[in-house]
């Protein structure tokens, strides 16, 4: 290998290395807002591509509804989503608003959206109506090394039934 070539792939090299490191490192975090904004996304592509496990993810451990606590929730999500095969649907997220806790943390929202899916004819299977969310900042991670904000639900006002709920 000629010195030229040495010197080329040890460029290369280097050029890959510090590529590799930029892109694992920590991003400054967006707004609450925007972040709020991504979650929910997150969540509708994820309910679009019928993956629970990953829809879950916008659930905080601490949630509850109700009677309806992370685990029941994802009880019966898993059941819709078993019964719905073969049912061709879409999922809509109305962009979101956005206010400050009631309490002043400064860690929570409360956020006012609208969450429906949509069957063949754009008939509504669930919901449509107003969601009252309260999010709260937690943390997940991010390749595997670092961690990064996420806000999560821990309760929802007027949560409507969900499918096969209450059969």
């Amino acid at each position: 290998m000629s010195k030229v070539s040495k010197i080329v792939a040890a460029l290369c090299v280097l050029l890959l290395l510090v590529a590799g490191i930029w892109s694992l490192a920590p991003r400054p975090p967006a707004t609450p807002e925007l972040q709020i904004a991504e979650s929910l996304q997150e969540a509708a592509d994820a309910a679009q591509a019928r993956k629970v496990s990953r829809l879950m993810d916008l659930i905080s451990d601490d949630f509850k509804s109700g009677v309806m606590t992370k685990s029941l929730l994802h009880l019966q999500l898993a059941r819709a989503h078993s019964s719905g095969r073969g049912v061709k649907y879409d999922v809509k997220v109305m962009p979101p608003k956005i206010l400050p806790s009631a309490d002043g943390d400064p860690n929570q929202r409360v956020v006012f959206t609208s969450a429906s899916v949509l069957g063949d004819g754009d008939e509504t299977l669930w919901g449509g109506n107003q969601l009252t969310l309260v999010m709260r900042k937690e943390t997940r991670r991010h390749n595997l090394l670092f961690t990064e904000p996420h806000w999560r639900v821990i309760s929802i006002a007027n949560l409507p039934p969900l499918p096969g709920e209450g059969d």
